[in-house]
């Protein structure tokens, strides 16, 4: 992580600057193990690109759970390192199962991030 990580003393504000290089995917998952009770991403950027931040609770609680997996475990690392079949046998749920949950969380966000822009350029 970068030198500049800085946080709110008052428990509200974290901003994480991460160096050129570093895994994202991996920083997020870091966070998400440590399961800080009403914690959330509100929004990741470039620090040349205007912010984009996304609403995890639009997200069902199932979605959120498959997607943190997922990231979690490696299934958006390149090259992956988990399955929709590992996925689905933690889950006890077909592979079309997480497949369905992944794409609807893909979907949700992806949607947040295009109407931010598009609002943005306005």
């Amino acid at each position: 992580m970068g030198s500049n990580d800085a946080y709110s003393h008052d428990g509200h504000t974290v901003v994480v600057e991460i160096d050129p290089g570093v895994d994202v995917a991996a920083v997020l998952g870091t966070i998400a193990e440590l399961d800080i009770d009403g914690a959330r991403v509100s929004g990741i950027r470039d620090e040349d690109q205007p912010t984009v931040s996304v609403e995890p609770e639009r997200l069902t609680e199932v979605q959120r759970q498959t997607l943190l997996r997922a990231v979690n475990a490696g299934y958006y690392a390149t090259p992956r390192e988990v399955t929709l079949t590992d996925l689905s046998a933690e889950f006890s749920v077909s592979e079309s199962a997480v497949s369905q949950r992944l794409h609807g969380a893909e979907a949700t966000i992806v949607r947040q991030v295009v109407e931010k822009m598009a609002h943005n350029s306005c």
